[in-house]
C-alpha cells in the first residue's frame, strides 16, 4: 500500500498487489520445490519425500489457479476503468508482469526438471526384478513355484506403480504447461490495456505540459507588463513633480510681478 501514498488505493491497486504477491510467491514455492527434489535417487529418497513433493506442486497449482482468477478481475478492472488509469498505474502493471514472467518460466523449469529426476529416478528399482530365464524352475518343487507366483505378483504391482507414477508426472507437466499459457494469455490481455492506455496517457501528459509552458509563458509576459506599468507610473510621477515646481514657480514670479 505504501506505492500508492499519492493517490486513492482503489480495487485496482489490490488486485495488483495481490498479483506481486503471487508472483514473489510462486518463486518462493519454486525455490522450495528444486531444493526438495535435490534429494531424489539419493538414500534420503523416500515415499514421505516424493509425498511432499507431489503437495508442493499441487500447492503451486493451486496458486497458479489463483493468480489466473486474480488477472481476469484485474483485466476486467482496467477495462472498465481505462481512463482513469495514471502512467504511475500503467508501469506498476508493465513492472509486475515482468516479475510474473519470469516466476512462471522457473515454475516450469521447476516442475520439468522435477519431473525428469522422478523419471530418472523411480520410486523402486527395476533391479527388484527377476530374472524369469535364469531362473531354476523345476514342476516337482511347489515351494519355488509358490516364490515365482508372488514374485510376479510383485513385479506386476511395480510396473502399474512406475506407470501410475509415470502418467501423473506427464499429466503434471502438461496441467504446468496448462497455467503457464493460460497466465500468459491474460497477461497478453492486460498488456494490450497498457499499450493502448499509453499513447492516450502520454497525449495528456503532453497537453499538460504544452498548457503548464503556457501558463509560465503567460506570467512571464505580465510580470513583464508589471514592470513596464511600474516604470511608467514612475516617469509620470517625475513629469507632475517637475510641473508642480514649475507651476509653484510661475506664481511666485507673478505674485512678485503684481506687487512691484
Amino acid at each position: 500500500m505504501s506505492s500508492y501514498q499519492t493517490a486513492p488505493y482503489t480495487h485496482f491497486h489490490e488486485l495488483v498487489d495481490t498479483w506481486t504477491k503471487h508472483a514473489q510467491a510462486i518463486e518462493t514455492q519454486v525455490k522450495n520445490l528444486s531444493e526438495k527434489a535435490r534429494v531424489l535417487g539419493t538414500s534420503s529418497d523416500t515415499p514421505e519425500i516424493r509425498s511432499r513433493l507431489d503437495e508442493d506442486e499441487r500447492r503451486l497449482h493451486n496458486l497458479a489457479t489463483k493468480t489466473k482468477t486474480v488477472l481476469k478481475e484485474l483485466a476486467d478492472e482496467m477495462t472498465k476503468r481505462k481512463k482513469e488509469l495514471s502512467r504511475n498505474d500503467l508501469d506498476m502493471v508493465t513492472k509486475v508482469k515482468t516479475a510474473m514472467i519470469n516466476a512462471l518460466k522457473n515454475y516450469e523449469d521447476a516442475i520439468t526438471s522435477v519431473s525428469k529426476r522422478r523419471q530418472q529416478y523411480q520410486s523402486t528399482s527395476n533391479d527388484t526384478l527377476i530374472d524369469f530365464e535364469n531362473a531354476n524352475l523345476s514342476e516337482d518343487d511347489v515351494h519355488r513355484r509358490l516364490q515365482l507366483q508372488q514374485q510376479m505378483k510383485m513385479n506386476n504391482n511395480l510396473l502399474i506403480r512406475q506407470n501410475e507414477e509415470q502418467f501423473a508426472i506427464e499429466e503434471q507437466v502438461q496441467l504446468v504447461q496448462a497455467d503457464v499459457i493460460e497466465i500468459n494469455h491474460m497477461m497478453r490481455d492486460i498488456g494490450a490495456i497498457v499499450s493502448e492506455q499509453s499513447p492516450i496517457i502520454a497525449g495528456i501528459e503532453q497537453t499538460v505540459t504544452t498548457a503548464n509552458d503556457n501558463i509560465i509563458a503567460g506570467n512571464q509576459q505580465l510580470l513583464g507588463a508589471s514592470r513596464h506599468q511600474k516604470k511608467y507610473r514612475k516617469k509620470l510621477c517625475w513629469l507632475l513633480l517637475i510641473f508642480l515646481v514649475i507651476a509653484v514657480i510661475v506664481a511666485i514670479v507673478i505674485i512678485i510681478k503684481l506687487k512691484t
